[in-house]
């Protein structure tokens, strides 16, 4: 019947002269998997264009590859357990894609999931490593404490950049000192999972008046943000989510601040930056704000109202705080490049 996965039973019998046929659903969802997985460490990999290009090292889990599908000019060999990857000497930007090869085939990751309130299942999908090279430059001297929830890899993608990114604990954010730090990335919905956080705003906000600069990605107002309490500034979050949010990942971007330097260093962010995004723009975007914030962004979708907060910044005692509504973490996850020169430029210092 086809409600629990690709195949079912069908159990038959004769009584008294008739042919009687029963279909049947298995209890558990029957799939068709690979015989063999393998998952890639890492499965992404950045390289900045012009510069020298280094060997990237790759681990293997699961099955061994016997192959590999690699561009023109690339390179796999095997050392110490793993493989190594040799990019061309002349690298072009863009995303590269190399995939490893068992049993004669494209290799797959298989995922298996269990929890007690859903039956078990999987989730197949390519292995592949994908390799983005991209122009970007990176702020000087910027050194990052990062406060994740576990609800984004920005943290990750920031080190395959170049940056100096340090992991921020409870300890760090409510007895260490932040002063070492000249910039402090909140993750996405980090202040309603983790409570330390939201017991470290006042230090924050001390942060930012003595010179610091606090980049918040977006949250929910579920998200334990309190708009007088959370940000060093009032700022309120649109809700509902419907009516603050651009689902056009290809709406058009007007720049409203076109000097600042959120937008011009290290990186000038043009019109390329905004293409090939996915899925959408963002969403959750800022609805009131204290005036001290500047809107960097106009966009919205077709046929709907200009929203302006997307992207906000504010000048702040002798640092400075900046909200993101854009789903950055997301297009970085699907190797965008203007989403990572758009991230180097806001984690510079105040």
């Amino acid at each position: 019947m086809g409600g629990n996965g690709a195949a079912g039973i069908r159990v038959s019998g004769e009584v008294d002269g008739r042919l009687v046929r029963v279909d049947l659903d298995p209890e558990e969802p029957f799939r068709i998997e690979p015989s063999r997985s393998l998952s890639l460490d890492p499965a992404i990999a950045l390289i900045k264009a012009g510069e020298p290009a280094s060997g990237i090292r790759v681990h293997i889990v699961g099955a061994e590859p016997t192959d590999w599908q690699v561009p023109d000019g690339w390179t796999m060999q095997r050392q110490d357990g793993g493989w190594i990857v040799e990019p061309p000497r002349e690298m072009e930007t863009g995303v590269s894609t190399l995939v490893p090869i068992v049993d004669g085939r494209p290799a797959s990751t298989v995922q298996a999931l269990a929890y007690h309130h859903i039956q078990r299942t999987s989730f197949v999908a390519p292995a592949a490593l994908k390799v983005l090279t991209l122009d970007v430059a990176l702020p000087v001297d910027a050194r990052i404490g990062y406060v994740g929830a576990g609800s984004d890899n920005v943290g990750a993608h920031m080190r395959r950049l170049g940056l100096h990114v340090t992991d921020l604990g409870e300890d760090d954010l409510t007895a260490g000192s932040l002063s070492g730090f000249t910039t402090i990335v909140v993750g996405i919905f980090a202040f309603g999972f983790r409570r330390d956080l939201q017991a470290a705003t006042g230090r924050l906000h001390r942060f930012v008046e003595d010179g610091g600069h606090l980049v918040t990605l977006y949250h929910r107002p579920t998200d334990g943000w309190n708009p007088a309490v959370t940000p060093p500034r009032r700022l309120a979050i649109g809700s509902p989510s419907l009516r603050w949010r651009v689902t056009d990942p290809a709406a058009p971007v007007t720049v409203l601040k076109p000097d600042s330097p959120l937008l011009t260093y290290p990186n000038r962010i043009e019109a390329a930056d905004w293409q090939g995004w996915d899925k959408e723009r963002g969403l959750y975007f800022a609805a009131e704000y204290d005036p001290a914030y500047e809107e960097l962004l106009c966009l919205n979708d077709p046929g709907e109202n200009p929203l302006k907060g997307g992207l906000v910044s504010a000048r702040i005692g002798h640092g400075r705080h900046t909200h993101v509504a854009l789903v950055l973490h997301h297009q970085m996850d699907k190797l965008v490049p203007g989403a990572f020169r758009l991230l180097a430029n806001l984690v510079q210092p105040a």
